[in-house]
């Protein structure tokens, strides 16, 4: 409770001075389950090493304020999907108008197309039913939670997925909902406990969070700080989510006295920034700035022992040297441990992170990575463009009929959806496909077929589709001379994409 006391003082002091009020957390009135497993029965599934932290966390909690009966900590074996259901149906129910509930996991998260479950202690990784569904969080707050403000925190895989029960609060009045997530919705998650010491730092009234230096510690400011933390220490993009309600300045702690923001100092480098330094030997690390005194720095080199820690100058200092990936572009990405695939960066965050799809595949494994992840094509795995491409190339929209291509053949298909240059579509067959717009061949329509032209055409009334010629139109389709000898056969306009000639 004092720290609450400290973070009311202070902001009543900043009223009286004529500031904005800023909406503050009432830890007295909130509400939290923590679930969180290092270890499972099934051995699918790796235990993590470290040290744990949400123990740490839990005590946090509590010292700024939270009253411990309003607290539920599943750990490790209690963390089933039968008691995580359980409590958070009891603790949603007892928490009365006006409260704040907090729901953190820490663990394993699973994906599969675009759903994400969380792996509770008796998971089975034959069954993803006997894990805890994401989509199972927002009509138990729906329907049993009376309160007004709702964070999410996940610390493992795919813990942006949080942001959906995010997305279906907007628009509800009385709900004020946001998340806090250690990885994006399509990524995996370090197995260090990084995420969430920046959670734990920032309830603690850490200075270093405090970017504005005003002695308050508001969301966007946790938020941008567990993104630097993540981005600088693993390599990983890391970002929350609010609703348009839920205020990016709503304090959740006050500032320290032990621990102020640090002083700025004259110069473009400040303390607590993340850089390259130069150290003794001339060879340069990613560090962070700990201290700055008479034109010297002192600098901590990431995952190293703080006995390197040292003073420098300004001229041992410089930015991070990052080589930037071009959008469009195919590089071989290393998905796992030394497995390296094909493919096509589709987007790109911060100069930083690029969002890769990988060549071949549906899109399920598509995800956010760093250029230290990528390397350009060898000889050996440079693509060849495909052995088809358009007459007539244009962008493709949702609806679109194609013919798609899966690896070598070309099948009849229909655009789903175009997001980042990565088009989803559904074969003929029922099969799914994420490809890129030089893999499709827009269908014809009957007035743009002329004699003489090249095409990929259905035999048969099959969904395959193979080059040949057109000889003729007829009323409902073209004669179409196929390029392998076959008997030239009449092919519905419907089944039919015009192709350029070899050689154009």
């Amino acid at each position: 409770m004092k720290m609450f006391s400290a973070l009311v003082a202070a902001l009543a002091m900043s009223s009286l001075l004529g500031a904005e009020e800023a909406p503050i957390w009432n830890p007295s009135n909130t509400w939290v389950l923590v679930a969180s497993v290092i270890e499972w029965p099934d051995k699918g599934l790796a235990p993590f090493k470290d040290a744990r932290r949400d123990e740490a966390l839990v005590a946090q909690l509590k010292a700024c304020g939270v009253p411990a009966a309003n607290i539920v900590f599943l750990k490790d074996k209690d963390a089933t999907l039968a008691a995580m259901r359980k409590e958070l149906h009891a603790l949603a129910g007892r928490a009365g108008e006006g409260s704040t509930f907090i729901f953190y996991f820490q663990g394993h998260g699973l994906s599969r197309k675009d759903k994400t479950w969380l792996a509770c202690y008796d998971v089975d990784l034959k069954d993803y039913s006997t894990a805890m569904d994401v989509d199972e969080l927002f009509p138990i707050f729906d329907k049993e939670w009376k309160g007004e403000r709702l964070l999410l925190i996940g610390d493992c895989c795919h813990s942006g997925a949080l942001g959906t029960v995010v997305d279906r609060f907007e628009g509800k009045s009385g709900v004020r909902a946001a998340c806090l997530a250690s990885a994006t919705a399509s990524n995996a998650s370090t197995e260090h406990w990084t995420f969430t010491e920046a959670v734990i730092t920032s309830l603690a009234g850490n200075g270093a969070v405090d970017r504005d230096r005003d002695g308050k510690i508001t969301f966007g400011e946790t938020d941008r700080f567990a993104h630097d933390e993540m981005l600088y220490r693993e390599n990983q993009l890391c970002r929350g989510k609010r609703g348009s309600s839920f205020e990016e300045g709503f304090v959740l702690s006050a500032v320290a006295a032990d621990k102020p923001a640090p002083a700025k100092v004259e110069g473009e480098r400040q303390v607590f920034d993340f850089l390259e330094a130069c150290d003794q030997e001339g060879k340069w690390y990613v560090s962070q700035i700990l201290a700055a005194k008479d034109g010297k720095y002192r600098v901590h080199y990431l995952g190293w022992d703080p006995k390197w820690d040292e003073w420098v100058g300004p001229e041992k200092l410089r930015a991070i040297a990052r080589t930037k990936l071009k959008v469009g572009e195919r590089y071989e990405v290393e998905w796992r441990k030394d497995q390296w695939f094909l493919a096509t960066v589709t987007k790109s965050e911060e100069d930083v992170f690029y969002y890769v799809h990988y060549e071949g595949e549906d899109g399920d494994d598509d995800e956010w990575v760093t250029e230290n992840k990528t390397r350009p094509p060898t000889a050996a795995t440079k693509p060849k463009p495909p052995e088809f491409a358009a007459l007539a190339p244009r962008d493709f929209v949702k609806g679109d009929a194609v013919a798609a291509r899966w690896r070598k053949e070309w099948f009849l298909a229909t655009v789903t959806s175009v997001v980042d240059g990565v088009h989803a579509v559904t074969y003929a067959d029922g099969d799914k496909g994420a490809l890129t717009a030089a893999d499709l061949v827009p269908l014809a329509k009957a007035s743009e077929v002329q004699a003489g032209e090249r095409v990929l055409a259905c035999w048969g009334g099959k969904p395959r589709m193979y080059p040949g010629k057109v000889l003729s139109k007829t009323a409902k389709g073209c004669t179409v001379k196929w390029e392998d000898g076959t008997k030239p056969t009449e092919v519905p306009f419907e089944q039919v994409a015009r192709i350029k000639a070899p050689g154009k």
